[in-house]
């Protein structure tokens, strides 16, 4: 292996592109970002070659007016544009060397060893927290350090609103049904049986008529063939053949569970055969997704759950009081809520300022410390209507609730 002395500046130019790429190569979500709004994830690197805190991100507002017949004149439709503003943040995080000794006795021997064990640990800290926990956390309005008034800032949270949340389910019989649905996990968690509210086709079929129904009116996510081009690369090259437009369901493992056993061998089958037809096109259709009436479903284990224990705590609702620091919508004792989320094109917004960095030094002059920093926000799509400062309901992320 080549190697680079601790002041050589090319231990920070070659290690943070190989540390950068490992997250976006084993993030789940990679497949979902692209550089155009019609990207389920739409991501922005304008800031990463010029100055700036604050990035716009647009929606074009389709024109209303009917036009004219013949020899009709009119006058010319005032163009209208919404807005959402993301501001951008450091994150920064550091591994450093226990000392000479410790190394000895693991397999992190010399400086070298620890280079790539820090590259290793780092990229998955990047893909975990800043690819995946940030995104997903904002996505499902959960709760996080930037609520609390912490320093983190680059997650930019909010609640769903009332009208982009499906609390319900259905039956997984032989016959399935929906269930009524109800205007708090509180109500749905003391209706019934758990198993009147289960996930599965059903309920995607509502889920996706309300957001087709919605104002303004989802829209799925374009899907295009892998190409040769850098993983390192997120702005995906927008000239590849499209594959289809797709909404994208993530779901926990319990509530994919529900659903095999709901649609049985011979439905699944059928899912996973429309899978399958993409072939290799894109990293969206593998690992056991699924597709269903437009959607394809997604398996996902940073799917947020639930459980009342009688009380207020934090892990018994969605839902946090003022201060945050208790749940103002609780779980009913022993029933568990998990949120699934419906994504359409630009559910969530992506912008970078100054992609991972790899720094080094030395503390007490024999023990390496290796430092990541970036700067980035992440957001929920809420647009302002043109010319206003108040955000409207979730652009493109349906929150589905079920036990």
């Amino acid at each position: 292996m080549t190697t680079y002395a601790f002041t050589d500046p090319r231990a920070q130019t070659v290690w943070a592109p190989d540390m950068f790429e490992y997250a976006l190569q084993n993030s789940r979500l990679t497949a979902l970002m692209g550089a155009t709004p019609d990207s389920i994830i739409h991501v922005n690197t304008d800031l990463t070659s010029r100055a700036g805190g604050t990035i716009i991100f647009e929606l074009k507002d389709p024109l209303s007016g009917a036009g004219v017949g013949d020899d009709g004149t009119t006058s010319a439709e005032a163009m209208t544009t919404g807005n959402m503003s993301l501001a951008v943040h450091e994150r920064a995080h550091s591994v450093k060397s226990a000392g000479m000794m410790s190394e000895q006795l693991t397999n992190i021997r010399k400086v070298d060893g620890f280079r790539r064990d820090a590259k290793y640990r780092l990229g998955v800290w990047i893909k975990d927290k800043v690819l995946e926990d940030d995104l997903i956390t904002c996505l499902y309005g959960g709760y996080n350090e930037n609520s609390s008034s912490s320093a983190i800032e680059t997650i930019n949270e909010s609640y769903p609103a009332s009208n982009r949340i499906y609390y319900g389910g259905q039956t997984i019989t032989s016959t399935p049904a929906l269930s009524t649905t109800y205007s708090t996990d509180a109500a749905l968690t003391a209706a019934g049986s758990a198993t009147d509210h289960y996930f599965g086709t059903l309920v995607i079929d509502a889920v996706r008529a309300l957001a087709l129904e919605a104002i303004p009116r989802f829209t799925p996510g374009v899907f295009r063939q892998n190409s040769t081009k850098s993983e390192k690369d997120i702005r995906f090259d927008v000239t590849r053949p499209k594959i289809g437009e797709f909404f994208v369901i993530l779901a926990s493992p319990h509530q994919i569970q529900k659903m095999r056993a709901e649609v049985g061998t011979n439905g699944w089958a059928n899912m996973t055969a429309l899978c399958r037809a993409q072939g290799d096109n894109h990293p969206i259709f593998t690992g056991g997704n699924v597709m269903w009436n437009g959607c394809i479903v997604v398996e996902y284990d940073r799917i947020p759950k639930r459980t009342g224990a009688s009380g207020t705590l934090l892990a018994e609702g969605f839902l946090l009081n003022a201060g945050r620091t208790a749940t103002s919508d609780p779980c009913a004792n022993t029933r568990t809520v998990y949120r699934a989320l419906l994504l359409g094109a630009q559910a969530a917004c992506f912008g970078w300022a100054a992609y991972p960095q790899w720094f080094e030094d030395y503390n007490n002059c024999n023990k390496l410390e290796v430092k990541t920093d970036m700067i980035f926000g992440v957001k929920k799509t809420k647009f302002n209507a043109h010319g206003g400062t108040s955000a409207g309901s979730e652009y493109a992320c349906y929150a589905i609730d079920t036990e």
